[in-house]
């Protein structure tokens, strides 16, 4: 009886380090589905991304107990845990609450506001960065662009001018906004999570537009712009880029480093104060 206790003990200890976590992100506040929220650890590059439906599969093994699991949407608070407790539950559903926020409206007087366009508009064909879209869910990496302004503006649009678009199927883009800190992206500070579908037929001379003015996107000083593509595909797509502008890269939730010299051709439509 004692042997046989043992290699029960032995089971269940080996089991719990080799758990493969399983669940699905949902909002507390309507008890829908979150799709393709980032599931990962602060400052590391390991992570998932759950699909279209909310649901995902984590393996923390190597991820030591002490560290914090984290995800982060748009609109939505912060959900962390420490690994150590996340691991207790499987399956396990991540609830997020709602982010509530006062916005006070501005209104915006053509005398008061001009429009301008800001960013990288190349079109190279030679300079590209291509998105790592072949391990899908698995991999997840975030590209953001600096911008200035020292007088209030308001993104209208958010532009990205393709090098390349061969793809079947549609691809999916998640649009980022963050502040800055240390000259690097910091909180992200959109109220809603921006995710576009864009085929080759939604190009305009290379270059796919979101109009994203509902979302009063406001804004002062420096700040980044980024974008996500989601999902697993085998189209061939680039976008165009340019040297000597200040472009940042990470996966999932790790630390933001620089791209060398270069940075890819992300603009933005803006009102700005006159």
């Amino acid at each position: 009886m004692k042997k046989i206790n043992f290699i029960f003990a032995l089971f269940a200890i080996l089991s719990f380090h080799a758990q493969t976590i399983s669940g699905t992100v949902i909002s507390k506040d309507d008890n829908q589905p979150v799709p393709y929220a980032k599931i990962g650890i602060v400052n590391n590059n390991f992570g998932v991304q759950a699909d279209e439906n909310g649901k995902f599969q984590i393996r923390l093994d190597d991820i030591s107990k002490d560290k914090e699991l984290i995800v982060a949407v748009a609109g939505y608070k912060q959900f962390r845990s420490s690994v150590e407790d996340f691991v207790k539950i499987n399956p396990h559903n991540i609830y997020l609450y709602e982010k509530v926020t006062n916005i006070q409206e501005v209104v915006i007087t053509p005398q008061n506001y001009k429009e301008k366009n800001l960013g990288i508009n190349s079109k190279s064909k030679s300079m590209m960065f291509t998105p790592n879209m072949e391990k899908g869910n698995s991999v997840v990496e975030e590209t953001a662009v600096e911008f200035s302004s020292n007088k209030k503006l308001k993104i209208t649009k958010i532009n990205m001018n393709f090098s390349r678009f061969e793809s079947t199927t549609p691809i999916k883009v998640r649009y980022t906004v963050y502040d800055e800190k240390d000259g690097k992206p910091n909180n992200l500070i959109l109220e809603n999570d921006i995710i576009a579908t864009i085929s080759k037929d939604n190009l305009q001379d290379w270059t796919f537009s979101i109009n994203v003015s509902k979302e009063n996107i406001w804004l002062e000083g420096k700040f980044f712009v980024g974008i996500q593509f989601i999902g697993q595909s085998n189209g061939k797509v680039a976008l165009s880029g340019a040297l000597f502008r200040s472009g940042y890269y990470r996966s999932f939730y790790g630390n933001w480093e620089k791209i060398g010299i270069a940075a890819p051709a992300i603009n933005i439509d803006v009102k700005v104060q006159k």
